[in-house]
């Protein structure tokens, strides 16, 4: 069978034939599939190959048509298309989504991957939690994915600015360089790659749409079409598509969400209130330290005012501690037996407690608090 393909030349158009996949196939002893070459771990490079967990799936549809896989690189997620719509390619596998917009021209298989979009920002901001906290920020996409399409009809998310890219990896780069705000897109990609090569950032756990991966075809490929899905439902029964998963995202998924939630209890500690352990010694001068005992420390900010308990002596060493924890920020600190009025912080670290060091001489105290 013959399908005839229209391609503008200049002021003209000029019809291209192009050859069935079956008659390619035959005349050619290989089936060309096509993929873009950048999605780890589904395809990305190796050496002047191709692997990944895409790879494995065409590989089995290659043995399932008795015909060797010839792997064709594209240059970019439309251009995947171009070449299977020109007879270039007979098929598409590459963390493709079913699209309906697509399926007018192309077909395609049993989806044999749940994925969908989910956002990745940077690990040391936490204001973006869902689509909404999107408002105003600068977004990252990849040109054509299905990420690209969402952001750009949704209406959750006002007054966002989007930045396309080549690659997710793009993305994920500009965003670990702190030139963007957010990045929307495959959720297995981008907890994938911001793990892996991007340490600057980190991925929610929330999909944000919901899509299938599947394999494409050019539409008049009904038997073709019959046959992929004939391996996708022999690899899902076997439970080789769950094998592949395992493989190449290994303990990806579980030792990313191991890293966020002690990112957010890092967080969590450093806008926690301290509690403060205070120790004081004299390293010289004529001052009696018993002379402390009975007095106080104040600490006085926006946040509250908080006392320690009486200060205790022992030779050239005292000690109290405050009553109430205290939140991080900056405090006037008195001691009424100086007439001492200083400015101290009490520093976000990612810590419940703090010591506070004081040091008498005479040449005056010296307050350091971690």
């Amino acid at each position: 069978m013959i399908a005839l393909v229209i391609t503008a030349i200049g002021c003209g158009t000029k019809e291209k034939e192009v050859s069935s996949a079956a008659e390619s196939m035959e005349k050619n002893k290989v089936v060309h599939i096509v993929t873009h070459a950048v999605n780890a771990p589904f395809e990305f490079g190796a050496g002047t190959g191709v692997q990944g967990l895409d790879i494995d799936i065409g590989n089995e549809i290659g043995k399932d048509l008795g015909i060797e896989v010839k792997w064709v690189k594209a240059s970019g997620y439309e251009r995947m298309f171009e070449l299977l719509r020109n007879g270039e390619s007979e098929i598409i596998i590459s963390a493709v989504a079913s699209d309906p917009k697509k399926a007018e021209e192309f077909a395609f298989s049993n989806p044999y991957y749940d994925s969908g979009d989910a956002i990745a920002h940077q690990r040391n901001k936490f204001d973006i939690k869902d689509l909404a906290s999107l408002s105003g920020k600068k977004v990252g996409v990849a040109t054509g994915r299905p990420g690209d399409t969402f952001m750009t009809n949704q209406k959750t998310a006002t007054g966002v600015t989007i930045s396309r890219y080549a690659t997710m990896d793009d993305a994920l780069g500009a965003l670990n360089r702190t030139e963007i705000d957010a990045v929307v897109g495959d959720e297995p990609l981008i907890t994938y790659s911001s793990f892996k090569s991007y340490p600057n950032t980190t991925t929610l756990p929330v999909l944000i749409n919901k899509y299938q991966y599947a394999v494409a075809v050019r539409k008049s490929e009904t038997e073709l079409l019959a046959k992929i899905n004939a391996t996708i439902d022999r690899l899902k029964s076997a439970g080789e598509l769950k094998k592949y998963d395992e493989t190449w995202f290994g303990s990806v998924r579980k030792d990313a969400i191991g890293q966020r939630e002690n990112d957010l209890e890092v967080e969590r500690l450093k806008k926690a209130s301290k509690s403060i352990s205070v120790s004081i010694q004299k390293i010289s001068g004529a001052f009696s330290m018993d002379r402390l005992d009975g007095f106080v420390l104040v600490l006085e900010g926006q946040d509250g005012r908080y006392q320690s308990t009486p200060i205790l002596t022992d030779g050239n060493k005292g000690n109290c501690r405050f009553t109430q924890s205290v939140p991080p920020g900056d405090y006037k600190l008195a001691m009424s037996i100086f007439k001492m009025v200083t400015k101290v912080t009490v520093p976000d670290l990612p810590k419940a407690s703090l010591a506070m060091d004081m040091r008498i001489s005479s040449g005056g105290i010296a307050i350091t608090l971690k």
